[in-house]
């Protein structure tokens, strides 16, 4: 390349700005390529056995294990039912009939930017049975003959993800029964091939093609027009698939030179938390719902963070998510050495149910179950054949190694041969645990 035809460099205030919108572009729209990804393996991916129609429910009729790939930081205490809803082709009806009493369930509908726009389930419509009327951007809103609560989508494309209660695995079929009360009924429709198949964020021109192409079935808010404007400049444009050819390659330059190092730091800010409640990371307080001032690049970020390592939290009022990753002295967890976890007599208080789920970390930042002998992945207040102690409290062993003495191995809950990270989650929790009044519980090296 001759000095005539090599691309000039950005100035210095021009690079240092366009470094900043990078930084912005890619944490806004990281969210619309997991979601996308994750539709793409389940409705379009070869190797999967059976594609997975869209407005078609599919049913996980099997506890989640350490073979579980599908979403990231699976549980071990729900079955999940899930949906690719399409709107494109006219309203889609949501029926759940009644439930079982006392057993939890949800249903959660989610758009393209990882928010919620409906969740339903034991904490508001108790039993049920409820019905939501699911319509998209710009169609007329369905008769009062149609019944059941209207929701408007702000785009095309919506994932309705289900949790049923399950009590372990001899609780399958009454869980089984719970997912079968949960119907759709929409127009069949062919799933339309992606303008751009999602598979790998990290090639700049990829990521931006696909997330262009998202953004043309799923627009923005209109609060965000000035900021896609500017966003714009640096490729992010609705239905522009070839945006990367038309940005120039000084800005191409830093594209590639950012989105390696942006990758690592979502990893980190996955880590780092949010709220500390004695040394538990809890999410943050608008999770599942991030509101719409993307602007705010906390606010952003956390969105972001959470596709990768949480895709589909709910909201603090339906779940709270914690997770440890040092123990009481501040050293990284790690199952090469002993921990004892104790619950304190009082428990967690929720109004539902409490458990905590062994994860070990992937390259890419993902989070999954751990494969070990016992094929236990979590430990609650409903495992059964736990022993507890004279006050009531519950001290819970977490090791790679099976316990020398029989009776430890009841509290046992397998680690991975190296570090872990150690999730409480807890279903419709109480005041004093979401503002942080709640004793937690304790992690000590052994």
């Amino acid at each position: 390349m001759n000095a005539a035809t090599r691309p000039l460099p950005l100035p210095a205030a021009d690079a240092h700005a366009a470094r900043d919108l990078i930084d912005t572009a890619f944490e806004y729209a990281y969210p619309l390529f997991v979601l996308a990804r994750t539709r793409w393996q389940a409705v379009h991916a070869p190797a999967r056995p059976a594609q997975h129609a869209p407005n078609r429910l599919l049913h996980e009729r099997e506890l989640a294990d350490h073979r579980a790939r599908w979403i990231t930081a699976p549980n071990n205490d729900t079955l999940y039912s899930n949906a690719w809803i399409d709107l494109a082709d006219g309203p889609v009806r949501v029926q759940v009939d009644a439930m079982p009493p006392g057993r939890y369930w949800s249903v959660a509908l989610m758009d393209a930017f990882t928010n919620h726009i409906a969740v339903v389930g034991q904490r508001m419509e108790g039993t049920g049975p409820t019905t939501l009327q699911l319509i998209g951007p710009g169609a007329a809103s369905p008769t009062r003959a149609a019944g059941g609560r209207v929701v408007r989508a702000p785009g095309q494309d919506v994932w309705l993800l289900a949790r049923c209660l399950v009590e372990g695995p001899d609780d399958l079929a009454q869980a089984h029964a719970m997912q079968d009360r949960l119907h759709l009924l929409a127009p069949t429709v062919a799933a339309p091939t992606p303008a751009v198949e999602p598979l790998d964020s990290a090639d700049a021109a990829h990521f931006l093609a696909v997330v262009n192409a998202i953004l043309a079935r799923n627009p923005a808010p209109a609060e965000d027009d000035a900021l896609l404007a500017r966003l714009a400049t640096v490729g992010l444009r609705a239905g522009r698939t070839d945006a990367w050819q038309a940005i120039g390659e000084p800005l191409r330059q830093l594209w590639r030179a950012r989105i390696g190092a942006l990758h690592e730091q979502l990893r980190r800010a996955g880590q780092s938390g949010r709220r500390d409640f004695q040394g538990w990371i809890a999410a943050a307080a608008d999770i599942g719902n991030f509101g719409r001032n993307h602007a705010l690049r906390a606010s952003v970020a956390l969105r972001a963070s959470v596709a990768l390592g949480g895709l589909g939290a709910l909201e603090p009022r339906e779940a709270m998510y914690f997770v440890r990753y040092h123990d009481s002295q501040g050293a990284p967890l790690d199952g090469r050495r002993a921990y004892r976890l104790r619950v304190p007599p009082e428990g967690v208080p929720t109004a539902s149910f409490w458990s905590f789920t062994m994860y070990e970390a992937t390259p890419d930042g993902r989070r999954q179950l751990v494969d070990n002998p016992l094929r236990r992945y979590a430990i609650g207040n409903r495992t059964p054949g736990l022993l507890r102690a004279a006050d009531d409290s519950l001290a819970i062993l977490l090791q790679h190694a099976p316990p020398a003495d029989e009776p430890s191995c009841a509290n046992w809950l397998p680690a991975p041969a190296g570090p872990f990270q150690i999730a409480l989650r807890a279903y419709l929790p109480l005041a004093e645990l979401r503002d942080g009044h709640a004793a937690m519980p304790t992690l000590d090296p052994l």
